[in-house]
């Protein structure tokens, strides 16, 4: 098939396929756009198209057109972290500082810590967990933080479509989510360094990382004066979209990964440029580019139900997710004066795995720290916490929030808290 060909039929698939099925009313009321597009991306991969029809999913999944989408992934999901960055207020969660911090905290430590038990067991009992250039203790750190990280672009994504981006408890997950990406990759970075033997670049990485962070600073105060004029939408794409581009090689060449420079150049550009660049990116990105990034994450994933050690790993990783993440963001938000139903609902959104966590679980695969059924297992585990995330939040949510979250108004009085 020629490659130009195959590329296409697989984006027409891409893009029409999972916004059709969700046109159902049936499958609209239970499933968020992105969930069908994650699925939607696994079906592609070697776990379900490949292993029905391997010599087809061979030819049409050939080097040029695997190529090709991975360049489009790249795209799509970094413009769509960058707008749900676009999307954070920071200055709207300051008077949330405090509890902020604390569920913060509670939301990475406490699953990071389930994650190191369940490494520890998975490294003493499943045959070919660890990696060749692994051992049982970067093994268990890593399965940590696989465990204890929020996958910022689909959480976004579910926000979206739920309706709940712009309201507190949207606006609470986001900010979560940065900050477990943030922890994720500079531990995901030390980790890495240390399997290549370079641990002393960790310093390096650290010093970067500030630099970076001052110049964002400086290229938004820039920016600022552009946001008027005649042309301001043109200008302010142009130069928002290059200025997230940047950012993003930038926070790749340090080694805290481009999704989270994307995210960070939404999260620090000028709210006067904020409206023009979620009005020309956002409709474009969700729909049509973020389903490359999905279904090239897909591809890599080969999930094997009649594994005894793949059943094992999924089964663990998945109950240590969910008690982590919903125990250690719920406690902390509930002492800091949330209601229960709102405590909750943030607890099991922060469990959204998506398949960004392929992105980390690909680079410790290459890197020799986990083995092929780990992977694998952890990734089902993505799955699944992503499927019934919303699911779970309308639940915890109930009647009390009007029109399934789109008010910000609790289904109880909360106890005195300082106001937002």
């Amino acid at each position: 098939m020629n490659a130009k060909v195959g590329l296409l039929c697989v984006a027409a698939l891409l893009v029409a396929g999972p916004w059709l099925l969700w046109r159902i009313g049936a499958v609209r009321a239970v499933a968020p756009l992105a969930v069908l597009q994650i699925l939607g991306g696994v079906a592609l991969g070697p776990s379900l198209f490949g292993r029905l029809a391997p010599e087809t999913h061979a030819a049409v999944f050939t080097a040029p057109v695997l190529s090709a989408l991975q360049g489009l992934a790249a795209v799509g999901v970094l413009l769509y972290v960058f707008v749900s960055g676009l999307h954070l207020d920071p200055a709207r969660l300051k008077g949330e500082a405090r509890g902020l911090k604390r569920i913060t905290a509670g939301s990475f430590l406490l699953p990071f810590l389930l994650g190191l038990g369940v490494g520890a067991w998975i490294a003493a009992s499943v045959p070919g967990a660890i990696g060749p250039r692994g051992d049982a203790l970067t093994f268990t750190l890593a399965i940590g933080v696989c465990i204890a990280v929020t996958a910022l672009p689909i959480l976004a994504a579910i926000l979206r479509e739920a309706g709940w981006i712009g309201t507190r408890l949207g606006q609470t997950a986001l900010a979560l989510a940065a900050v477990n990406d943030a922890a994720l990759w500079l531990v995901l970075a030390a980790l890495l360094a240390i399997a290549a033997g370079a641990a002393e670049q960790i310093g390096t990485t650290l010093l970067f990382s500030l630099l970076w962070g001052a110049a964002l600073l400086g290229g938004a105060r820039l920016l600022r004066g552009q946001a008027d004029g005649e042309g301001a939408e043109t200008r302010m794409l142009v130069l928002g979209v290059a200025f997230c581009f940047v950012s993003a090689a930038a926070a790749e060449a340090i080694g805290l990964g481009y999704i989270l420079g994307g995210f960070a150049a939404g999260v620090v550009m000028p709210p006067a440029c904020r409206v023009a660049l979620i009005a020309r990116i956002e409709p474009l990105t969700a729909t049509v580019l973020l389903p490359f990034f999905f279904v090239s994450t897909g591809l890599k994933a080969t999930i094997d139900p009649g594994s005894a050690a793949f059943l094992s790993v999924l089964l663990l990783a998945t109950v240590a997710t969910f008690a982590g993440k919903v125990a250690g963001t719920a406690l902390p938000a509930r002492q800091a004066g949330e209601t229960w139903s709102f405590a909750l609902a943030l607890g099991v959104l922060m469990q959204t795995k998506g398949l960004m966590e392929v992105v980390v679980l690909a680079a410790l695969l290459e890197a020799g720290m986990i083995g092929p059924v780990v992977f694998s297992g952890l990734i089902a585990m993505a799955v699944v916490t992503t499927v019934v995330a919303a699911p779970l939040a309308r639940l915890a949510l109930g009647a009390g929030w009007a029109a399934a979250g789109s008010s910000d108004a609790p289904a109880e009085a909360p106890p005195r808290r300082t106001p937002v």
